[in-house]
């Protein structure tokens, strides 16, 4: 049992009281700035609980080269939209009329697929628009990744082995009464994909750019991918992080070129042509949100820089409890230091002070309260409390004798639940001595004692018989 109790390393200390409301020296000043400082701090930590539930606090951002397989691309949304700028009513639109047709034109290993009419389309107030169906591929060869799937979107004259069966062409007529219209241009859409830093979700945009469209010229439009993997680090305090790969950005690079070039280059009677590419390096963002351990730190960093206050607070309690206590001390020796009334100024210096309505000399006061508190604050010191005991012990023992001692510790208080007299106190005489000189304490004498009836302390027994051999001994040499 004894090994058990040293273990325990939650032992608690008894704690005397200052005076009989608080073990603990407490001031209204530092009750109201306590208060004052929790609801500072648990105002904070609601404020950064909010700030943090509605994705006001901004993530860590850390950017870097990376090389993707583009495994993680979503394709599936749109990416590129194709159609005729009608800005005016009445305009004849070509590709609804079957004067120029949108083909797709995939390569594989370097060589081109045979085109294909863009067939997924949609009526919008501004016209037709065709979006193509896009397809990427890509191989690694000693460490780097290479493209060896790319795409072309073709605007081409119109034939009619590309159409459906049954469907013709427009006739010269209608054609050339479409090139004879003013700002003919064909609109490009690049749609593109990032991530909201503050919530991580996703947000779209996209760029524009015009093909100018000419019987004579053929532009071409090289159009290259910018990608980025995104790392999204959101747990709360433990997890794994989530990864999104978008098209963040599109780079444009245009050219003018002859119908005969265009012609021999991509075999079609093309008079605009929109090369699809990827860039083989891409950029890995990290976006870090604050979990509960950087909250936690927020949190504690300014709770404790508001609770720094707390050390004057305690200087100033330290300060106001020795006042007190010398101020008790003092009235247990001078009981009209009570009644003395005392005015300061806003230096804190005496400028009036009263007792009993009359007024004292400031001088000799200021003295007189110097020197007694000297006094007084020695009495603070634990050892000086000893040492005034023991005196006090041989003080009483030079004039009682030690038999009268030991009565001390069988006196008693009867406890009342045998219907006994209130005033009614014995003890247990250890000797016929003692029997001659039973007490009997009233009410008031019973308040003052605080130890029940029992035998004298083996320890104390101990000690107590060295010191009386001491005084003895005193007595036998006539000291004392």
């Amino acid at each position: 049992m004894k090994i058990l109790k040293q273990a325990d390393c939650f032992g608690v200390p008894f704690v005397q009281n200052i005076d009989d409301s608080q073990t603990k020296y407490r001031s209204t000043l530092g009750g109201i700035i306590t208060i004052t400082i929790f609801t500072a701090s648990l105002a904070y930590i609601f404020w950064v609980g909010y700030l943090w539930q509605t994705h006001q606090i901004s993530p860590k951002i850390s950017r870097q080269n990376y090389i993707s397989d583009y495994s993680l691309l979503d394709l599936s949304e749109e990416v590129v939209r194709v159609y005729y700028w009608q800005d005016q009513e009445g305009k004849i639109d070509p590709f609804t009329n079957n004067i120029l047709l949108p083909l797709i034109v995939y390569t594989v290993n370097n060589s081109l697929t045979e085109p294909q009419l863009i067939t997924n389309h949609s009526a919008t107030p501004f016209g037709e628009v065709y979006v193509p169906e896009m397809q990427f591929d890509f191989s690694y060869y000693d460490g780097y990744i290479y493209a060896t799937g790319d795409m072309y979107i073709q605007i081409v004259m119109c034939s009619e082995i590309y159409l459906k069966p049954g469907e013709k062409c427009a006739s010269p007529e209608l054609k050339q009464k479409f090139f004879a219209q003013s700002n003919n241009v064909v609109q490009l859409e690049f749609f593109t994909t990032s991530i909201d830093p503050r919530d991580g979700t996703k947000q779209r945009g996209y760029q524009e750019f015009t093909i100018q469209i000419e019987e004579k010229y053929c532009y071409s439009v090289q159009s290259y991918f910018k990608t980025t993997l995104f790392e999204l680090q959101n747990y709360f305090l433990f997890g794994y992080p989530q990864y999104k790969e978008y098209i963040v950005d599109v780079l444009l690079q245009t050219q003018t070129n002859s119908l005969e070039f265009c012609q021999k280059a991509y075999e079609t009677e093309a008079i605009g042509i929109v090369y699809l590419g990827m860039t083989g390096t891409q950029e890995k963002t990290t976006l870090e949100y604050p979990r509960i351990g950087d909250l936690l730190a927020n949190v504690g960093s300014i709770v404790s820089l508001l609770f720094m206050i707390k050390y004057f607070i305690i200087f100033l309690n330290e300060y106001f409890l020795n006042q007190k206590v010398l101020k008790e001390i003092i009235s247990f020796y001078y009981p009209e230091f009570k009644n003395i009334q005392i005015k300061k100024n806003w230096r804190g210096r005496i400028v009036e002070a009263n007792l009993n309505k009359i007024k004292l000399d400031i001088n000799n006061y200021t003295k007189f309260y110097e020197k007694v508190s000297h006094q007084m604050r020695k009495k603070f010191s634990y050892l000086n409390l000893l040492y005034e005991i023991s005196r006090l012990y041989f003080v009483m023992r030079s004039s009682k004798f030690r038999n009268e001692f030991h009565k001390s510790h069988q006196i008693g208080i009867k406890i009342n639940m045998l219907q006994q007299k209130d005033s009614e106190i014995i003890f247990t005489p250890k000797s016929e001595k003692f029997q001659e000189n039973n007490y009997i304490l009233n009410d008031d004498d019973a308040d003052i004692l605080s130890y029940s009836r029992r035998k004298p302390d083996k320890n104390y027994d101990l000690i107590s018989e060295e010191i009386y051999n001491e005084i003895d001994y005193y007595y036998a040499n006539k000291i004392l």
